[in-house]
This record gives C-alpha cells, sequence and structure tokens, in this order.
C-alpha cells in the first residue's frame, strides 16, 4: 500500500466514506430486523413443528443454521459499521487540523512540497531582489517545527488508514459464504493481541508494534480491554509480562526494540483503564489484588534484583485516565508507603542491571520510584487527582492502609497528602537508573505538578485542546492549600513544577483577582466573577505568584493567564455592561488597576531572579513568553489556561482581544531580548512596569472603549492606573514577606 502524502491527507474526499457509513447503518437496521423475525419467527416455528424423520434430523438444524447466519450477517454489518465510523471520525480530525495548518502557512506565504521518504518541505520563497538573503533562526525554526507536525498528521492518517484496511479484511474473513467467521470483531482483536502477547520476549518488533496498534485503536472498547486483561492471566501475570517487555526493550543496546515496546506501553495503560472502570459492565476489579502485590517482591527472569509489584505497575499507570476507585487507594496506598519508610522501600538495581529501566518512555532509562508513577498516572485521571488531593484528616478521617493495601483501621494517618508531598521534609527518590555523576533525576516533582494541574483544572494535564469545566468548591480549595502549602514552603516552586504552578495561577486568575482586590479602593471584588464561594488569601496567593514569577516557564504562564484573562474581562465589560455593578469606565479601570498588581508581583519576582542569576536568566524569561505565547495562539478553543472562560463568554474562548494582548506581550519579550547586552541586561528587567502599561492599553483597544469616553484620555488614564497598581502589587509582596519573616522570629 502506498504511502499516504500531505496533499493526499490535504484533498481527499471523505464524502463517499460518510455515505458508506450512513448505508451501512441502515444495513444494521435492516439485518437487526431480520435476525429478530428469523429467531422469533421462522426458528420459534420449526422448533415448535412436531417433525419426524428425515425432517426432523435436517431440516430443523437447517432452519437453524440460516436464522444463526443472519444472525452473523448482522453482526459483521455491526462490525463493518463501527470500524468505518471509526476510522471516518479520526480521519477527518486528522484533515481537518492538517487543513487548517496547511492554509495558516500558506496565507503567510510557507510553500509546503513533497520530499524524499516521506519528508515535507517548508519555506518562505525568496522575495525578488533578495534570493541571497539568510534566513533568520526564527524563521528557521517555523519551518522545521511546521514540517514536523504535518508529518505526525499524515503518518496518524496513514496508520489509522492501513489498520483499517487491516481490520475489515480480517472481518469478512475471506469467506463469501460465512458470515462474521472470525466471531465478534472486538473479541477477535482482542485474541489476536493475546496470540502476540503471549510470546512474550520471543515476539518480534514488528509483531509488537501490531500489539500496540491494536491496544491504541481498540483502548476504549471495554470488551476488548476485559478478553485481553483476562486472558493475559490477572494481575500478576500482567505485572510479570509488562516488567519483561520493560527489561528486554531496555537492555536492548539498539533503538527499534525500545521504539517497539515504548508504543506498546503508551497504549497498555489506557487499555487497563478501560478494563478497571466500574461503568463498564463485567468490569476487572483489580484494584485490591494490585494493592496486595504493590509491596511485594516480584521475580522476573533474567533480572537480578526483585522490583516490588507497585514498581512494575507504576510503569502501565503513567498512561490512561483511570477511574478515582481504581487509582486514588492506590496512590494513597503507595504514598502511605512512602511516608512510612522514605529512604529505603523502593528496590533499586545494581551491577549488569543498572542498564535495565522499568519506564521505557523515560529519560536515562528510569521508573523505579511508584511515587512518580502514580503521581503522572494522577495527572491523566482528574477524578482520581482530585480524590486524592482533597482528603485530609483535619477535615475527615482518612484510610490507612496495611501493608497488603487493606485498610487498616488502627492506623492514624495525621497528614494530607497535599502537605506530605510539598513538606520541606518530603525526600524525592532520584528516579533513574544511572545519573550522570552529581546529578539529581527528581522526575517526582515535576510529575506532582502534572498531577496538581489535573486536581485544579479538572482536565488531564497533557490535553490542552480540551476545554476546562467550572470550578468547583473542592478544585478550589485544593488551590488555596496550594497557596497556602508554598507560603509555608517558598522553595518549594523549583525550576521543574513551575510550569504547572504557572498553569493552575494562569486557570484561577479569576480567584487571583479576588485575592489581589480584597481591601483595595481602587477595584472591586465583584468584577471578578466565579463560580464557588472559597476564598483565596490575600498574602499567601501574593507569595505563591512571587515563587511562581521567579522561574521562566511558571513566569509565562502566570503572565500571559493574568494579561488574557484582563484582556477578556474588559470585553466582557464593554459588550456586557448588565453583569456587573457600576459604570463601565469604571469598572475597566478597576480591572487594570488589579492586572497591573499582579504584574508588580510577577515582575518584581522576575526582577529578583535575574539580579541574582544575571543576564542569561533574562534571556531565558523571553523566550520563555515567545514560546508559550505562540503556542497560546494556536490552541484554538482553548485561552491561556483556560482562565476566560472563568467568566461567560458564550461561544468564544481564545478571541482577538486575548491575542492581540498575547501578540503584545510576546514582541515586547521579543524586543528585550534582541536589545539585551552585557550592560543593559539587568537594566531591561525594570522595563516590566512600562511594559504592563502597554499591555493594559492594549487591552482596552482590542476589548473595545466604553461608551461616552475621550479615547485618548482614557489610555492616559489606565496607564496611570497600571502604573499605580504595579507599585501596589510590589507593596503587598514586600508586606508579605516582612509578615512571613516576622511570624517565623516569633
Amino acid at each position: 500500500m502506498a504511502r499516504l502524502t500531505w496533499r493526499s491527507v490535504y484533498q481527499v474526499d471523505l464524502g463517499p466514506l460518510k455515505s458508506a457509513i450512513a448505508q451501512w447503518d441502515t444495513m444494521v437496521g435492516k439485518l437487526d430486523d431480520a435476525a429478530t423475525e428469523a429467531h422469533s419467527g421462522m426458528l420459534k416455528k420449526a422448533n415448535k413443528a412436531r417433525w419426524a424423520g428425515v425432517n426432523a434430523d435436517v431440516t430443523r438444524p437447517f432452519v437453524k443454521a440460516i436464522a444463526d447466519e443472519v444472525t452473523d450477517a448482522h453482526t459483521q454489518a455491526r462490525d463493518l459499521h463501527k470500524e468505518l465510523s471509526a476510522a471516518y471520525d479520526a480521519l477527518k480530525s486528522v484533515q481537518d487540523e492538517l487543513q487548517t495548518k496547511v492554509d495558516a502557512a500558506r496565507r503567510k506565504g510557507i510553500e509546503i512540497s513533497d520530499g524524499k521518504d516521506g519528508q515535507i518541505l517548508c519555506k518562505y520563497p525568496p522575495q525578488p531582489g533578495h534570493q541571497n538573503e539568510v534566513v533568520s533562526e526564527e524563521r528557521r525554526k517555523e519551518l522545521k517545527t511546521l514540517g514536523e507536525e504535518l508529518a505526525d498528521l499524515v503518518a496518524r492518517a496513514d496508520s489509522r488508514d492501513s489498520y483499517t484496511a487491516g481490520i475489515l479484511a480480517q472481518i469478512h474473513g475471506n469467506d463469501p459464504h460465512n458470515f462474521a467467521k472470525n466471531g465478534p470483531i472486538d473479541k477477535y482483536k482482542a485474541k489476536q493481541a493475546l496470540t502476540i502477547a503471549k510470546k512474550g520476549t520471543e515476539a518480534s518488533n514488528k509483531e509488537i508494534r501490531e500489539l500496540a496498534e491494536l491496544l491504541k485503536y481498540n483502548k476504549d472498547n471495554p470488551t476488548f480491554s476485559h478478553t485481553f486483561f483476562k486472558g493475559l492471566g490477572g494481575p500478576k501475570e500482567t505485572l510479570e509480562y509488562y516488567a519483561r517487555m520493560s527489561i528486554d526493550s531496555t537492555g536492548d543496546p539498539g533503538k527499534s526494540r525500545l521504539n517497539a515496546v515504548q508504543d506498546l506501553q503508551r497504549h497498555l495503560g489506557p487499555t487497563l483503564a478501560t478494563a478497571t472502570d466500574p461503568d463498564h459492565k463485567g468490569y476487572l476489579n483489580w484494584g485490591p489484588e494490585f494493592r496486595r502485590l504493590g509491596a511485594k517482591d516480584i521475580h522476573i527472569d533474567g533480572l537480578g534484583f526483585k522490583p516490588k509489584g507497585y514498581q512494575l505497575l507504576g510503569g502501565i499507570l503513567r498512561y490512561g485516565n483511570y477511574d478515582k476507585k481504581f487509582l486514588t487507594p492506590i496512590a494513597e496506598h503507595v504514598v502511605q508507603l512512602q511516608h512510612d519508610r522514605p529512604k529505603g522501600y523502593w528496590n533499586s538495581p545494581s551491577g549488569p542491571d543498572m542498564q535495565f529501566g522499568l519506564d521505557p518512555n523515560g529519560k536515562k532509562k528510569s521508573g523505579y520510584d511508584p511515587v512518580t508513577s502514580v503521581l503522572e498516572a494522577l495527572g491523566h485521571s482528574p477524578e482520581a487527582s482530585e480524590a486524592f488531593f482533597s482528603k485530609d484528616p483535619s477535615d475527615e478521617p482518612v484510610d490507612g492502609y496495611d501493608e497488603n493495601g487493606k485498610i487498616d483501621p488502627g492506623k492514624n494517618i495525621n497528614y494530607s497528602y497535599l502537605s506530605e508531598l510539598t513538606s520541606k521534609d518530603y525526600h524525592w527518590n532520584n528516579d533513574g537508573a544511572s545519573p550522570v555523576r552529581g546529578e539529581r533525576v527528581l522526575g517526582g516533582k515535576d510529575a506532582l505538578g502534572h498531577a496538581l494541574e489535573s486536581a485544579t483544572i479538572g482536565t488531564p494535564y497533557d490535553r490542552p485542546g480540551q476545554a476546562a469545566p467550572e470550578h468547583t468548591p473542592a478544585r478550589a480549595d485544593i488551590v488555596r492549600r496550594i497557596t497556602e502549602a508554598v507560603d509555608d514552603n517558598h522553595d518549594f516552586v523549583s525550576r521543574d513544577i513551575s510550569d504547572s504552578m504557572g498553569k493552575i495561577s494562569a486557570e484561577y486568575m479569576p480567584e487571583i483577582n479576588q485575592a489581589m482586590a480584597a481591601g483595595s479602593k481602587r477595584s472591586n471584588e465583584g468584577l471578578f466573577l466565579v463560580e464557588h464561594s472559597v476564598p483565596l488569601k490575600q498574602e499567601a496567593t501574593a507569595r505563591f505568584l512571587d515563587a511562581v514569577g521567579r522561574h521562566p516557564e511558571g513566569h509565562a504562564e502566570a503572565t500571559l493567564g493574568a494579561q488574557g484573562y484582563q484582556a477578556e474581562l474588559m470585553r466582557e465589560v464593554v459588550h456586557h455592561p448588565d453583569k456587573f455593578d457600576g459604570q463601565s469606565a469604571a469598572n475597566i479601570r478597576g480591572i487594570t488597576y488589579n492586572g497591573g498588581t499582579i504584574e508588580g508581583i510577577l515582575g518584581s519576582a522576575r526582577h529578583d531572579a535575574i539580579q541574582v542569576d544575571g543576564q542569561a536568566t533574562e534571556k531565558e524569561f523571553n523566550e520563555a513568553v515567545e514560546k508559550r505565547g505562540e503556542w497560546a495562539k494556536q490552541a484554538i478553543g482553548v485561552p491561556l489556561g483556560a482562565a476566560a472562560e472563568r467568566f461567560p463568554v458564550v461561544g468564544e474562548v481564545i478571541t482577538g482581544a486575548t491575542e492581540g494582548v498575547v501578540d503584545s506581550v510576546v514582541e515586547s519579550h521579543k524586543k528585550n531580548t534582541l536589545e539585551q547586552d552585557a550592560a543593559s541586561g539587568a537594566a531591561v528587567s525594570f522595563d516590566t512596569r512600562q511594559e504592563a502599561e502597554r499591555w493594559g492599553q492594549q487591552a482596552v483597544r482590542e476589548a473595545g472603549y466604553p461608551p461616552g469616553v475621550d479615547h485618548a484620555t482614557f489610555s492616559r488614564g489606565i496607564a496611570r492606573d497600571v502604573t499605580e497598581g504595579y507599585d501596589h502589587g510590589e507593596k503587598i509582596r514586600e508586606n508579605a514577606f516582612d509578615n512571613k519573616a516576622r511570624r517565623s522570629s516569633d
């Protein structure tokens, strides 16, 4: 089969496929009626007939065979309809995304062509008289990224196309006289997958990729997932299978085996998530047995050390959105085991076994710390992570687990999991098999950030295109407790978790604005609409923003989130003034003053970090904003951490108001990067106040001026509001630190 090209994906007419799906849908309905009639009518009459002799021995079985064949025809038609529908949805999604990217590139003048071996070439054609002009680094990066994104989309379409063609052939079974020869397709595909899995490490790379593909396209199918995992044998056999495949791939000096098992790992987890979901009939209630095995040593042939069950399960859990009834108790048990023996519970390899890893997709062949793994699992499982981080013994008792994972009524848990994992005393394990000398591989803290994003935003952390749900009191309360935890342990927000803290800041800008407006004569708390009544404390929030603002990625997320929210809220005030108390002009100036207050905290934090770390850090801050800003504008349907959805802008998320301000913020940081030199690098950090003025004025221009104001005069007033708010933010930040120091010395 010829490989698809970007042109074929762009141009293909999916209309005939959609029409075929509709025809098969009609056929499914007709065959369903026919099958019902065959069994309840023809076969029922045949069974009641008082036949003797040849009629009894031949006719009755013949009638039953005919009725069964009609039922099989219905089964095959239903399977064909399902597979064609899934293929259409997948291909249409890819085509839409590819067409959007290609059309946007063409509007910018980019030419796209085919290279060798499926490579996609992107270039800006030289303008007349500029043929020898060197392409800028920025444009080279843009073209390279575009080519890679298009190639990835084509690969996705090609994979789906090949898979569907193969499955359709198997549904037919190559026998025109025997419908559904292979049985229901879901169970047949599971049997195919099991045939490969049963080979274990004897399976070829090609077979492992076939298995991964079967899991990929059927991971959400309960019948497939139940059949597959039951066929593996049970929880222990599942862990042993995963362990053998991981060790086999990470110990292989080549890349082909590793790449194949990486795909297997990525799709094995989501399949297990479906199999263990109580919402599905016949789900596998494997949670208690996984907990029993979690603290047990598991013998794996070919491996000198014995990993514990949770170390193996963790590699599977890193992928998939798990039900909270399954995952939350596992996460609780793992953290309790770590708490009880913080430095010596989990086994790690030595000697020749150092080459092996339990997380094929991890860096440096890591995967020995199950705390890291379950936190990553929580990052993909919003309901489970919310339940996990909401548990606090000061509110209600928290279940204690014995070593076998059973609830122990006599075990007293006197800490919340949030306080445990954000404590100064928490021991983060070095989750790497063979780190470079002096290097600390602490993936756990990054995974904790992912889990907190999931718990507070309500979506898997790595699905930025998924709109965030409304803020609930439970999620908002987790944010409140995060700010207070950081208030107690300011150094907790290190670089590896700052991006997640920045995303949470961006998402909760309404609540943060409310906290900053508390007690202010210049801004009205009621302007910042929220759906709950959980307040953030001003002082703790200021110190939290300071901690986030000291790191490039966190600062970028929080700054763009704050400015995007400010722009959208202004737009809402102008276009829907009846939703707010007071005059529109005063409300906009109140929003601007509050925006300046937040930027005063973030900008001061950035300035302090640059003063400590030097000019190179200034460039990192600017580049982080540029990178995040460009991504934000491409994320149609999701505004800057979804913050703009926190007030009602019906049918719109990222709008012109947001995009214009994003451009303004990004351009100012680009300018700073280009202009800075050894003499001016430190001085650039002081420009934030002036930049904030421009961002505020830009937001008003994009949102629209309130009626009855002189535009020039109002714009100058906005600049003053930002400056005064900025100074107020610096003062709030300074007071927060002074008060903290005073309390610490008492």
